[in-house]
């Protein structure tokens, strides 16, 4: 009898997640298809190129602090779930009963609202954006037609995201690592394309950087909360602490390297963008990164971008199902 309670003891979720794989998931939670299509919420808000770069760095600064807190809190409570397991920890000892009930809500609202509106819209993104290269190819079809047709492989990523993570987790760690390699090239071909335009001389639209900027509290107080809302995701690798290799060391150095890179590639793909395209542009574009694209690159890569786009949102639905299990 003691040895079946020692076993049940220490039964556990697998360590497969390296410093890598955690590095990965914080990226692919972080990065989903918001700074390609929409990053102008923050522009529109605070009124010019100089606040709004200020309020992209500074949002990445305040999320580093708060994935730091969660870092501390993974090191108290080394289980997965992130707010489930430190609600439990810190409630139920005062009730046996009425001290889940936190931990309960949370995982509710996690569960049937919040994370399968995001997948939701994620996979339908992703269809979006995966299907755009292909049309100019169908003419003949019509547009009804390209929304079942879009319609249709957002059902089968759903399935193929399901698949993925009920298959294994060293499956979805192969998978998300790739994906991260393909998203940072993503990001980083904005930044290298913004270099270069701004190399041939194209510096007219940051000559004055705080012209117009706003100073509305209400204002700016919504620029930042656009900004945060851009940063979700710095608690994924506390969400999965459980099956982090060291966890009480990778968690800390996932979150110290993950977030900086991400606040890098945030603040950089806003300064190509706002280099490139006027303010009245950002905001009325329904995805800035196209718009920005062709004028930017050359007519043969006009597939890149989309594909991008399409990468990115699969990597960030993958890593957000995998999360809500835990």
């Amino acid at each position: 009898m003691a040895k079946a309670e020692e076993k049940r003891e220490h039964v556990g979720l697998k360590k497969e997640l390296g410093l890598f794989s955690a590095v990965s998931v914080i990226v692919a939670v972080m990065i989903g298809s918001g700074i390609f299509v929409s990053p102008s919420s923050a522009l529109a808000r605070s009124g010019s190129v100089g606040l709004s770069l200020i309020v992209w760095t500074v949002s990445g600064f305040l999320s580093l602090l708060g994935a730091l807190a969660f870092a501390e809190l993974s090191a108290m409570v080394p289980r997965s779930g992130a707010e489930y397991a430190y609600f439990l920890e810190a409630f139920v000892p005062l009730h046996s009963y009425f001290g889940q009930l936190p931990a309960f809500i949370c995982a509710w609202i996690f569960i049937f609202v919040l994370r399968p509106a995001e997948v939701a819209v994620i996979t339908l993104t992703f269809a979006e954006y995966f299907v755009q290269p292909f049309i100019p190819y169908f003419g003949h079809i019509e547009p009804e037609s390209w929304h079942q047709v879009k319609k249709l492989v957002a059902i089968m990523t759903l399935g193929l995201m399901v698949y993925i993570n009920m298959t294994s987790v060293k499956l979805y760690v192969r998978m998300q690592n790739i994906f991260m390699i393909f998203k940072i090239g993503a990001c980083m071909l904005v930044i290298v394309g913004g270099i270069w335009w701004l190399a041939t001389g194209h510096t007219e639209l940051l000559n004055e950087p705080f012209k117009d900027s706003t100073t509305s509290p209400g204002q700016i107080a919504l620029a930042f909360y656009s900004g945060l809302w851009a940063y979700d995701g710095w608690s994924a690798s506390a969400v999965v602490a459980e099956e982090v290799q060291h966890p009480e060391i990778n968690i800390l150095r996932s979150i110290l390297i993950a977030v900086p890179i991400v606040t890098v590639l945030y603040v950089s793909m806003n300064l190509m963008y706002m280099s490139v395209l006027t303010k009245a542009e950002m905001i009325s574009a329904p995805a800035v990164v196209v718009v920005w694209a062709a004028k930017v690159l050359p007519s043969w890569m006009s597939f890149v971008i989309p594909l991008g786009v399409a990468v990115s949102t699969f990597g960030c639905g993958l890593s957000v199902q995998f999360g809500v299990t835990r």
